[in-house]
């Protein structure tokens, strides 16, 4: 009975310890990297992957692991997103019963040519519009989050966020408007895009606003916001 005492003892030990490294230091592992790559590629079978291992840590209080890879990319005919860092969480019950469940995916990126960026988004929707755009942006970045919710059932919810910022953007059309030093921060949500501290050069005007916000109210955007000079006095038209 001793025995049997010393040895339960010696495995709650052993189990305590596990639990706190997970908790304080973490673990890597490749083991999640597929159901992982599946998550994602609910967006698009054709996608490729590159992922490093992942860095696992234990949440103690919600009894969750949280996941964590960085240097990752996404590539599609020959373009390539490069990732930052992406961030998971797992349900730590889903991994003890062999379950694996995903409830967010967290996606944030390096800095992208926005040009780049414009041709990775044309291999989904090749339309007229982002056409257009891709001929007049010049140049710029970008850097975005990108926030991600599973259902119950692994399906993505219509409730996803992306915030990021543009930098050091130029655009120019009709040969008549010049944008150039376009920064500025946004934030997506549902039918809802929400743009602050804009500041930008038009035809070597300087230009800023504190927010604009635009919704898609079915067939019409509706957009509020205003923007100032410091010499001028611009009216509503």
């Amino acid at each position: 009975m001793k025995k049997l005492i010393k040895f339960i003892t010696i495995i709650f030990f052993f189990i305590i310890i596990f639990l706190s490294y997970l908790t304080i230091f973490g673990i890597k592992t490749d083991r999640f990297n597929n159901q992982i790559l599946n998550k994602i590629k609910k967006f698009d079978r054709n996608l490729e992957v590159e992922l490093k291992k992942i860095k696992l840590v234990l949440d103690p209080f919600t009894l969750k692991l949280k996941v964590k890879t960085v240097g990752s990319k996404l590539k599609k005919q020959n373009n390539i997103i490069e990732i930052a860092n992406i961030k998971s969480q797992i349900s730590l019950k889903s991994v003890i019963t062999n379950r694996f469940s995903v409830e967010k995916l967290e996606i944030s990126t390096n800095s992208l040519e926005i040009k780049k960026l414009l041709s990775f988004i044309r291999t989904y929707e090749n339309s007229p519009e982002l056409f257009i755009l891709e001929k007049i942006i010049k140049k710029g970045y970008l850097i975005a989050d990108i926030n991600i919710d599973f259902d119950q059932n692994g399906k993505i919810k219509d409730n996803f966020r992306i915030n990021g910022f543009i930098k050091d953007t130029e655009l120019s059309f009709l040969k008549k408007y010049n944008f150039q030093n376009l920064n500025f921060i946004f934030s997506y949500k549902k039918s809802e895009l929400s743009v602050s501290d804009i500041k930008f050069s038009l035809n070597n005007l300087n230009f800023l606003s504190e927010k604009f916000l635009i919704k898609n109210a079915g067939n019409k955007f509706l957009i509020k916001g205003n923007v100032n000079h410091k010499n001028l006095d611009i009216d509503e038209k």
